[in-house]
């Protein structure tokens, strides 16, 4: 019966370290995005869109926007978010800027959550740069995950 039961605990042993990953992943292809315009992400300005968990709700716990914040400051970005449901923001004690508008003017703009309040092919059409990491915006110019 052991033997039973270890094939699922590792599976989730498994998804618990890809998803620990992944802002790693994220912040990398976020620098090779920028490389691909001459530009460095140290000093990029990088606009993250939507900072919650999940779609439409307000609630941050767990999602994987705070640990990418983390390491695009590190790597020196200058970071800017917007998300409808959250008004302030915060990354280990520092205040993040929040953009007027999911729009707002940035070298990079990097989609985490996709609320059905943002107007995704408009976000296409202006960004610089947009690297949309929930695959919603097939057949725009983005470079999805």
């Amino acid at each position: 019966m052991r033997t039973e039961l270890s094939y699922p605990f590792r599976f989730v042993e498994l998804a618990q370290e890809i998803n620990s990953r992944m802002p790693g992943y994220v912040v990398d292809r976020a620098a090779e995005l920028l490389n691909t315009r001459a530009k460095p992400l140290n000093g990029a300005r990088v606009l993250l869109l939507g900072v919650t968990y999940k779609k439409d709700i307000a609630d941050q716990r767990e999602s994987p926007a705070r640990p990418i914040a983390r390491k695009l400051l590190q790597r020196g970005a200058a970071l800017s978010y917007h998300d409808p449901f959250v008004d302030s923001w915060q990354v280990d004690g520092r205040d993040i800027p929040r953009a007027a508008a999911p729009t707002a003017d940035a070298d990079l703009t990097i989609l985490l959550q996709a609320h059905s309040s943002y107007d995704l092919p408009a976000i296409a059409a202006r960004a610089r740069l947009l690297f949309d990491t929930r695959g919603q915006l097939t057949g725009h110019t983005v470079h999805p995950l």
